[in-house]
């Protein structure tokens, strides 16, 4: 049974009720090649987990447990159940988000999830301390400070 408009609304709004909770991982799956893989698949219509390992030609073994993940997270929104010709059955996905982008600045890791709804979600990671020029932060290695000069 394919979902009307306002359905799959409902769903993709609670699949980013999902993902705000689970920010962290979000962060970690979105630099995963093939999550961003079936992200963009599914941005357009949804699709069965066999649709998607044929675009995307990821095997379907592993497309199941990725297309799980990213539903856990709230990166895909399942928006029903389609009827197939071999299983019976269906669930079909969709991404949740519309648009992401990743901005690498100043020792830190900003991401951008816009999500189809219009919210945005921000996401920052510091990665490297500020070191004043010249000296060596405590632990590191030296010869590796004079080097770098």
């Amino acid at each position: 049974m394919r979902t009307t408009g306002d359905q799959e609304e409902v769903c993709i709004l609670e699949a980013i009720r999902t993902a705000n909770m689970h920010r962290d991982e979000v962060a970690e799956s979105l630099v995963d090649n093939s999550v961003l893989i079936i992200a963009a698949a599914t941005a357009r219509r949804a699709l069965t987990v066999r649709e998607i390992s044929t675009v995307t030609n990821i095997p379907l073994a592993t497309c199941y447990k990725i297309v799980e993940k990213m539903s856990t997270l709230g990166l895909l929104a399942e928006t029903g159940k389609v009827r197939t010709s071999t299983r019976g059955k269906a669930s079909m996905y969709t991404a949740s988000m519309r648009s992401f982008s990743v901005d690498l600045t100043n020792g830190s890791i900003d991401m951008h999830v816009t999500w189809k709804n219009g919210q945005i979600m921000n996401i920052n990671r510091e990665v490297c301390m500020t070191v004043p020029q010249g000296e060596v932060p405590a632990g590191a290695d030296a010869s590796l400070g004079m080097m770098a000069k």
